[in-house]
């Protein structure tokens, strides 16, 4: 236990729109359970504004869904995460095991635009009728998840978010025609850091290994 004339140490964590929360929550309860003493303040804010925040000392350390050549800040690959279709329970394929990006375009389709795909983006704007786009975007992948189940359409967000919402009554198939990925970066500044800002680097990389093998 420490003393209470001991310094407190604290980490500013800026985490944007889209970060999976799988290996996010499994990150926050390792910081937790090794570092219980250091106090985390959440910030939750765009992209732009944490590499803003980053630049101008007012965070010490950000998650987000891209990486950055910047020699002010360094970028640190993370975990990597597949896209994945969301169905609802009554969609016609769902005895089908993989699905391609032209099986889903005969539907209504729902993107959740935090988890930016560039990929993904491309192909389906390349087999999309210019006169007829069918993507509907939405604010959270909550709300996907509520028009798909409902049978609305299909949606297209990252594997383990479709998985964790099986109650809701969706169904995830992998996309057989990718990778489609997104890769969570831990961003920080490249001048010497705190303790803790390195301490839940070494934490952020021992998740993403994890998570890889």
């Amino acid at each position: 236990m420490h003393k209470a004339t001991s310094p407190v140490s604290n980490l500013r964590l800026a985490i944007a729109p889209g970060v999976p929360s799988s290996h996010l929550s499994a990150l926050l309860a390792l910081q937790r359970a090794e570092e219980p003493e250091v106090t985390i303040a959440f910030f939750e804010v765009t992209s732009d504004t944490l590499i803003a925040g980053l630049r101008e000392d007012r965070y010490d350390a950000g998650l987000l869904l891209q990486g950055l050549s910047d020699p002010t800040l360094k970028s640190q690959r993370l975990w990597i995460e597949n896209m994945a279709v969301a169905l609802p329970l009554q969609f016609p394929s769902l005895s089908q095991a993989t699905l391609t990006i032209a099986e889903l375009l005969d539907y209504p389709l729902f993107r959740w635009r935090a988890e930016a795909c560039p990929l993904l983006d491309e192909r389906l704007s390349s087999f999309m009728p210019t006169d007829e786009p069918c993507i509907q975007c939405v604010t959270s992948f909550e709300m996907m998840a509520i028009w798909v189940a409902a049978g609305y359409g299909i949606g297209v967000c990252a594997q383990s978010r479709v998985q964790q919402a099986n109650a809701l009554g969706i169904e995830m198939r992998p996309l057989s025609d990718g990778p489609y990925e997104i890769v969570t970066h831990l961003l920080r500044p490249s001048a010497q850091a705190s303790s803790a800002a390195e301490q839940f680097e070494r934490r952020a990389l021992q998740i993403a290994r994890a998570g890889a093998a």
